[in-house]
């Protein structure tokens, strides 16, 4: 009786609908304007981009902005801090920079309707600063971006209304705090020094998949991803001959700062390589990476000739707080590990397999353990994968591939964890690639253990 009850009245409204569709859809229009200014409509349900609309047309992300738990395990501290300590070892400071939520950046937006997700700001900013002093107790160099950003002037917004990227404003006060911790590092001291200087070139308009995706709910028209945009250069005095520097230049073994990251990064827009060269005074290479996600750029930075030949002073990695670094399990950061320990020096005997396909290691004269590394160097850039098939002692197998993303920089240098095997450690392991090479690839032994054990 209900059921039936029910297709009745359903059947009823369809009927309504149909013979008065423009006065309905009057009415949602209506209905949409009263409850947001763009008459936007289930920002809460827009697929993986669930949002809500702050004031003055501030849009926050439900999963990312209102956050307040973020993915940061003393393992993953742990890790940061050994990174750090690898990379101090060859001479390189690792600046880690977490790039801090929209919501806790720009507070001042948020709707009341963000209490009903459980936000708290309190709690939110607790979080933050209790992630950076975790990295500061075990010695690892971090940036407070989220109290930088704070000191935004005011007439500028630090992030974009309707999408989730800084601004030139909130990447030139962060580039600001990223050059006031590096100039107060002893190592500092002693290097070149060249003035820059930071010159607006127009308003411009990013590209903004947010701002796409939320406007297909939206009535009226969301405010564009627009900036000032500005455009570091050499300052007048002190041009070379009377021409400007090529701040990202092609020698990238001249530089004392290399810059590594995320979209927040790789944007002439937002020029936050700029704002950091004119505030430290040093020049960058910039090796910031879109699409990348939390360790696209790092990755191709770390294995690739430019590290290995001439790692650079300073090592800034902004990579927003939100990025999970434990994500894909403990090998991406045992491989930068490894590639920035630079002692994978001990070559090993390869084989290559009949058809040309692959090549063969034996591993039975080696002392293995689970925490040392295999380094294989295919010797050209063909392989965006490789896959490991090592063997046990009693003839089992067990795979482990590394797959390059698509956007990420190939260096045909894949560094293998030898975790997650048989405690007696394999015996052999046959190597595979999705190209094979034409060069003879190289395999070498990375042991766990730092320059001052070896």
């Amino acid at each position: 009786m209900i059921l039936t009850e029910f297709k009745d009245m359903f059947k009823a409204a369809c009927t309504v609908a149909a013979i008065s569709g423009s006065t309905a859809t009057t009415s949602f229009a209506q209905q949409a304007e009263t409850a947001s200014s763009f008459g936007c409509v289930g920002l809460e349900h827009v697929g993986e981009l669930p949002s809500i609309e702050g004031l003055d047309g501030v849009f926050y992300r439900i999963n990312t902005d209102l956050r307040m738990n973020h993915p940061f395990s003393e393992q993953t501290v742990s890790q940061i801090a050994e990174l750090s300590d690898r990379l101090a070892e060859n001479g390189t400071t690792l600046v880690y920079v977490p790039v801090p939520t929209k919501s806790i950046s720009m507070p001042d937006y948020l709707p009341d309707e963000a209490r009903l997700y459980g936000f708290d700001l309190e709690v939110a900013t607790e979080v933050h600063l209790d992630i950076l002093q975790r990295l500061e107790a075990v010695g690892v160099v971090a940036v407070d971006a989220r109290e930088a950003i704070l000191g935004t002037p005011d007439g500028e917004l630090p992030f974009f209304r309707a999408d989730f990227h800084w601004s030139a404003a909130g990447a030139r006060e962060t580039a600001k705090a990223v050059a006031e911790v590096i100039r107060h590092l002893p190592e500092y001291e002693g290097l070149e020094k060249t003035e820059f200087e930071s010159l607006p070139s127009g308003l411009e308009i990013a590209f903004s998949g947010m701002r796409r995706t939320l406007q297909e709910h939206c009535l009226d028209t969301l405010p564009e991803a627009e900036t000032i945009a500005y455009q570091t250069i050499v300052a007048q005095d002190q041009a070379l001959d009377g021409g400007d520097l090529d701040l990202f230049g092609a020698d990238e073994s001249a530089n004392p700062l290399t810059l590594v990251g995320t979209s927040f990064s790789d944007s002439s827009i937002n020029n936050f390589a700029g704002f950091i060269a004119e505030y430290s005074e040093l020049e960058v290479a910039n090796f910031a990476l879109t699409g990348g996600n939390q360790f696209g750029a790092i990755t191709s930075y770390l294995t690739s000739e430019e590290f290995e030949t001439s790692p650079p002073r300073f090592l800034v990695w902004e990579n927003p707080i939100y990025n999970n670094l434990a994500q894909y399990g403990d090998h991406p950061m045992r491989e930068l590990i490894a590639a920035a320990s630079r002692n994978c020096t001990a070559p090993l005997a390869v084989q290559n397999d009949a058809g040309g396909e692959g090549i063969s290691v034996d591993l039975t004269d080696y002392d293995l353990t689970p925490d040392d590394t295999l380094l294989l160097d295919t010797n050209d850039l063909a392989s965006r994968s490789a896959r490991f098939v090592f063997l046990s002692p009693t003839g089992l197998e067990r795979t482990k591939i590394i797959e390059r993303a698509e956007r990420v920089t190939l260096t045909g240098r894949f560094y293998m964890p030898l975790s997650g095997l048989w405690d007696g450690g394999p015996t052999a392991v046959r190597i595979e690639f999705d190209n094979p090479s034409q060069n003879t690839p190289s395999v070498f032994l990375c042991p766990n253990q730092s320059k001052d054990e070896t």
